[in-house]
């Protein structure tokens, strides 16, 4: 089975047990790294609301955050040359984890700030290294499904951290007769995501294969590349672009995601709906996830890509006309699940165009610019929306996705379209011409 439309329940789990051992590890380990993370993406803002932050303060942890992340992600593809992905992967798990729990104890600006630097960086270990980690391991025909499976998994985790992150609050509320708003309930939430993370390291313990392993060491050199290996000089303007229109995507990511779940607070939302909307965002695009093989096959990759983009922006453009709450769970649906389908398209599609060598180096830059843009426009968005409100920055978003699909689609097609129109050119004198 090539994709996993149109097979049953069964067959999704015989093409999962098909996968190399790594994989399936890895897909376990995505589970619970990624519930921990969801947790914290949801309740990290509510908690420092609850410290008496606003959004300024917010906007200053989400930009020193993702500073450090971007430092962090730019020196990723040498560091994963050098120590492998499981390394990195093991080592930034870890590091994350111990970071998480002292945000969760500490309530002095200075030191939540100092603490995000390195929860930040140890990030970047645990997210640069997942595409590079499925091309290492996965069989290459199994590749953009393994890749599927991947982001459908971690938006599954994250509905599972959601789910307990927006519920925990009240059952502790009860429990220890403090407010489900208080610092006390979404203390000890944060401190539960951080113990359910750690199951995340026993499976990259079991990975008795990629332990100790490089990139080199696995035969990815030897994985199959449809197309003849592209000029340095091509290559560079491939990473370029898809820099670039990553870059271009982040402003608006990071002017709206880091504030939405206060956004939605302040239009009425409480802590459990806030993670029922969360969580039902999550199942959607888990589910809608597990069709990307076959979207891109449908539409071709750049079609997809245009149109997963795309798919959100006229929900953000109406949301500030109409900020009501039905309006406002659909858009981060939409959102959430263009994201979910868009991105191993994306990362496949990517990872085909490059060579081998290109590929860790492709993705740690890529993480690193994107986190750049992400922390720049969390800073100044967090200005924007206690000077001004909301509407500025859901328009920055939506301005964003049409730029950064007009870079990427417009390029890449330009490359597909002159590769075609070469391509007889190139065939032409192998023929027997006969006078």
């Amino acid at each position: 089975m090539e994709g996993l439309t149109g097979g049953t329940v069964v067959e999704f789990v015989h093409e999962i047990k098909r996968f190399r051992r790594e994989i399936r590890l890895f897909l376990v380990f995505n589970l619970f790294a990624n519930i921990a993370i969801g947790v914290f993406a949801l309740i990290y803002n509510l908690y420092l609301v609850s410290l008496s932050h606003r959004e300024d303060f917010i906007g200053s942890y989400n930009a020193v955050y993702t500073l450090a992340m971007a430092g962090a992600a730019l020196v990723m593809g040498p560091l994963i040359g050098r120590f492998g992905n499981w390394a990195c992967l093991t080592f930034g798990t870890a590091v994350f984890l111990v970071a998480s729990l002292i945000l969760a104890m500490v309530d002095r600006p200075w030191v939540i700030l100092a603490t995000s630097v390195i929860a930040g960086g140890a990030s970047a270990f645990v997210v640069v290294p997942v595409m590079p980690f499925i091309v290492e391991w996965a069989r290459p025909e199994k590749r953009s499904v393994a890749a599927a499976v991947t982001f459908s998994i971690q938006s599954l985790s994250a509905t599972l951290g959601s789910l307990i992150g927006g519920w925990s609050p009240r059952l502790i509320s009860v429990i220890f007769d403090v407010s489900p708003t208080g610092v006390t309930a979404y203390r000890v939430t944060l401190i539960a995501g951080v113990v359910l993370g750690v199951l995340a390291l026993v499976p990259l313990w079991r990975m008795q294969h990629a332990r100790g392993h490089r990139a080199s060491e696995t035969g990815q050199q030897a994985f199959i590349v449809s197309e003849a290996t592209p000029t340095r000089r091509t290559v560079r303007r491939h990473i370029t672009m898809f820099v670039l229109a990553g870059l271009v995507l982040s402003i608006g990511s990071g002017a709206v995601v880091p504030f939405y779940n206060v956004y939605l607070a302040s239009i009425g939302a409480g802590p459990s709906q806030i993670g029922l909307i969360y969580a039902l965002a999550g199942v959607v695009a888990a589910v809608v996830g597990l069709g990307a093989p076959a979207i891109g096959r449908r539409f071709g990759p750049l079609g997809a890509e245009a149109l997963l983009r795309l798919l959100p922006v006229p929900f953000f453009l109406v949301l500030p006309l109409v900020p009501s709450l039905g309006l406002a769970l659909i858009a981060h649906i939409v959102r959430m699940t263009a994201l979910s389908v868009a991105w191993p398209i994306n990362s496949t599609f990517i990872s085909e165009m490059l060579p081998s060598r290109a590929r860790a180096n492709a993705f740690s830059l890529r993480s690193g610019m994107w986190n750049l843009g992400y922390a720049a426009a969390s800073l100044l968005a967090g200005q924007i929306i206690v000077a001004a409100g909301y509407n500025a920055v859901f328009i920055i978003f939506a301005l964003s996705q049409i730029g950064s699909t007009s870079v990427f689609t417009g390029y890449f097609w330009r490359v597909r379209q002159r590769a075609a129109t070469q391509a007889p050119a190139q065939a032409e004198p192998a023929t027997s011409a006969v006078p």
